[in-house]
């Protein structure tokens, strides 16, 4: 049998602060990044977990002792494309012994596997991303993460946009209400000029919006 001693996994970085975005938006929460992306969105604030070879090679059983010590009880798992790793599910299982409520960012690029997570945030990337649409649209995993109750986040910059927004939902039968807009812009200057055309998009098609707080508080810095 093995142990969390025996589980090794490679990860970006480990820090405490809060949820910027989607529906838990504000609340403290542990990060933990794992390293890794296959997808390669083209405005990504988080290339350097692209690499699965670089980052930090840790255990299983080290890495839960740090998500402890960190002290907030939610953790968001993320990367890179944390459904990626093989100690996905693993990484989970151990989250859930500790107690942790558990929240996963995932592009929605792979099935997910029977493990039990709290809250699936899916960003499922958009044109703009410069993502070719086979490997940013997967209908089976999407359709997993539906029947999940998955929050679907969408970053959107333009009218465009929307129109392709209200697309996917049509195309995968998203409900409305687990819709999330969110505004492009990796700078607070941008958020806050988007914000308003955001807002009203989400008034009229009854979908949720959602700041990007990390960024209106400390722009593109890592970390944080």
């Amino acid at each position: 049998m093995r142990t969390t001693a025996d589980v090794a996994l490679r990860v970006s970085e480990v820090f405490a602060s809060i949820q910027g975005e989607g529906p838990s938006v504000g609340t403290p929460s542990v990060f933990v990044r794992v390293q890794g992306c296959a997808v390669g969105c083209g405005w990504c604030d988080t290339k350097y977990s692209w690499d699965p070879r670089r980052g930090r090679a840790v255990t299983l059983e080290a890495l839960l002792a740090e998500v402890k010590a960190a002290g907030p009880q939610n953790v968001v798992v993320t990367g890179g494309e944390p459904l990626e790793s093989p100690a996905f599910a693993p990484l989970i299982d151990g989250l859930k012994a500790l107690g942790r409520r558990v929240e996963v960012e995932t592009a929605g690029t792979e099935v997910p596997p029977a493990v039990e997570v709290d809250q699936w945030n899916v960003s499922l990337k958009l044109a703009h991303s410069g993502v070719a649409e086979p490997r940013r649209l997967r209908p089976e995993a999407i359709a997993r993460f539906r029947d999940l109750g998955a929050w679907f986040k969408f970053v959107v910059g333009e009218e465009g946009d929307l129109d392709e927004v209200l697309a996917l939902q049509a195309r995968y039968a998203l409900p409305s209400e687990r819709i999330v807009l969110m505004p492009l812009g990796m700078r607070r200057e941008e958020q806050v000029a988007r914000m308003p055309a955001v807002v009203q998009w989400c008034r009229r098609h009854g979908f949720r919006f959602s700041p990007r707080l990390h960024v209106l508080i400390w722009g593109p810095r890592r970390g944080v």
